[in-house]
């Protein structure tokens, strides 16, 4: 994953419309399908998502699948949903001005089936229910913009600092650099080093240890960047949950979740004051998909109708990912200087370059380039292996006869356990793997997410209502932007009406966060900026139900 590498260096990790961060590497994919959510019915929705030790919900079967236990007859429910989303991005550089950026996304919340088990026979007779649901686990949708144009550096002296670390560890040479234009076409450089070269985006300087520099290097730069992405996690679950007693009900599900993440990123810099170069556009496109299984095994103890506890473990996802990425540069050269190539330039590169689209012109004794095709590298492809972290949560409801309940949560989450690898020694990303590994160890911490909610019953009406706080996973070694709190709140309410026949549960949720981005970064911290991002969101979302 050569070119995804960078691409995560403006990675956000985007949880069901919520920015937490990104960073350039693989351990920000990890994270970004671990996180939990808010997910399930519109019912267990509006009560914050905690349902550790409640039941009879389709919901039941992806969160505690003990809880489909409670089932005495069968169920259909269907939840669609809108999102939106909202991002304030605040660009430490001149002009320090607030931009936004929305994006909006309809989808399917949660669809499922029950198939109770009925009433038993006699009172320690055994009862169980089977279930099968689909369920969105997070909507990956996201829309982010900010701009600068008092910048004092360049994403081209970051190109510099990589190239210039490549030659030193030995990875290229000056003349594989050269050798990059050999395949023939604009469209086919083989690594993103000689795509900045031969886009005259860095320039030689005679200095052994750091032989590049980024170009136009004294001119302040105007900068603009647009990311969007789209995509989701989503999950099918087979489950079943039972009692013999009507006190202790148990239940185990299969999960098999999948997701696919899409994202463009266009980076802009246009030079105030230049030689030979106005600006250029740096887009990057990745393509990121996975499947893979999970497990959860969860328990209800109902020691009267009035109090109840549960307790449910997951295991890890273990995601096989692919994933194809690619880069392209659109370099704009002012034709009436142009980029002075020399007198003398090597007469096979100089036909090479004519013959894939850059014009010359000659002025006095020397060669001048005064227009660069679009330039891009090959797609790469990729293969690798993800586990995302175990997760235990354990939960009490309390009960006011039929007037309704309050119930909480607490979730751990042991994000220091999520792993990304391959088999292969062979594979071109294996020490990129290795060191994110190393990375998760050293970057998150282990969190506890508290739930609570609860539900009010008039009649045939219930009136609901919960919060969610997820806890910040991040640790200090990973956030250069002390001032952003990554922790969440999600707010959430609701309304249903319920008859003996069928179902009509209405929800909305309001959820906010910080986030930052830093579109690239230099040897010096002082040298590059971060934008720190305000995001909030809403959701909406109806189930319909029906009894059978």
């Amino acid at each position: 994953m050569k070119i995804s590498l960078g691409f995560f260096a403006i990675f956000l990790t985007l949880i069901s419309l919520r920015v937490s961060a990104q960073d350039n590497s693989y351990e920000a994919l990890a994270k970004m399908f671990s996180q939990p959510t808010v997910t399930g019915s519109a019912r267990f929705q509006a009560i914050g998502g905690n349902h550790s030790a409640l039941g009879a919900d389709v919901s039941s079967a992806a969160g505690n699948p003990a809880g489909l236990g409670f089932y005495t007859r069968s169920e259909f429910s269907f939840t669609p949903a809108f999102q939106s989303t909202n991002n304030k991005s605040i660009y430490a550089v001149e002009p320090n001005r607030t931009t936004s950026s929305d994006v909006n996304n309809f989808n399917i919340a949660n669809i499922g089936v029950v198939f109770g088990g009925g009433e038993p026979s006699y009172r320690e007779g055994w009862r169980g229910s089977f279930a099968i649901s689909y369920s969105r686990q997070n909507t990956l949708f996201n829309n982010i913009n900010f701009s600068g144009t008092g910048a004092t550096s360049s994403l081209t002296d970051s190109y510099a600092e990589s190239v210039n670390r490549q030659i030193q560890g030995g990875d290229i040479t000056q003349n594989g650099l050269l050798n990059g234009l050999n395949n023939g076409a604009p469209n086919n450089f083989q690594s993103s080093s000689s795509l900045y070269y031969w886009g005259y985006l860095i320039n030689a300087v005679n200095n052994s240890n750091a032989p590049f520099i980024g170009t136009e290097p004294t001119a302040k730069v105007n900068q603009n960047l647009d990311f969007q992405s789209t995509g989701r996690v989503s999950q099918w679950t087979i489950a079943y949950g039972g009692t013999a007693n009507e006190h202790f009900y148990i239940g185990g599900s299969l999960g098999i979740p999948s997701y696919r993440y899409e994202t463009v990123k266009n980076f802009s810099e246009t030079f105030q004051t230049y030689q030979e170069l106005k600006g250029f556009t740096d887009t990057r496109l990745l393509t990121s998909s996975g499947s893979g299984l999970n497990l959860t095994l969860g328990t209800i103890i109902k020691p009267s109708d009035r109090i109840r506890f549960g307790f449910t473990v997951v295991t890890p996802t273990w995601y096989d990912v692919d994933e194809t990425s690619s880069t392209s540069l659109n370099v704009d050269v002012d034709p009436n200087k142009g980029v002075d190539i020399g007198a003398n330039p090597d007469a096979t590169i100089l036909n090479k370059l004519q013959s894939i689209g850059y014009k010359t012109v000659k002025k006095g004794n020397n060669i001048f380039i005064t227009s660069i095709p679009k330039l891009s590298t090959e797609t790469y492809q990729d293969n690798y292996q993800l586990r995302t972290p175990w997760k235990v949560s354990g939960g009490a409801a309390l009960f006011f006869k039929k007037k309704g309940f309050i119930s909480a949560d607490i979730e751990y989450v042991a994000y220091k356990g999520m792993n990304v690898s391959t088999t292969d020694n062979n594979n071109p990303i294996y020490d990129d793997l290795v060191n994110s590994a190393a990375n998760v160890k050293l970057f998150y911490n282990n969190v506890l997410n508290m739930k609570v909610g609860g539900e009010f019953r008039v009649g045939n009406v219930s009136l609901r209502g919960g919060v969610n706080y997820l806890q910040n996973p991040y640790s200090t070694a990973f956030d250069r932007t002390k001032t952003v709190d990554r922790s969440q709140m999600i707010y959430s309410a609701g309304v249903g009406y319920r008859t003996n026949e069928f179902y009509v549960d209405v929800t909305g949720l309001y959820g906010s966060t910080q986030g930052s981005y830093t579109p690239y970064s230099l040897t010096s911290s002082t040298d590059y900026a971060s934008a720190k991002i305000n995001n909030s969101y809403v959701k909406g979302l109806v189930s319909f139900g029906v009894f059978f």
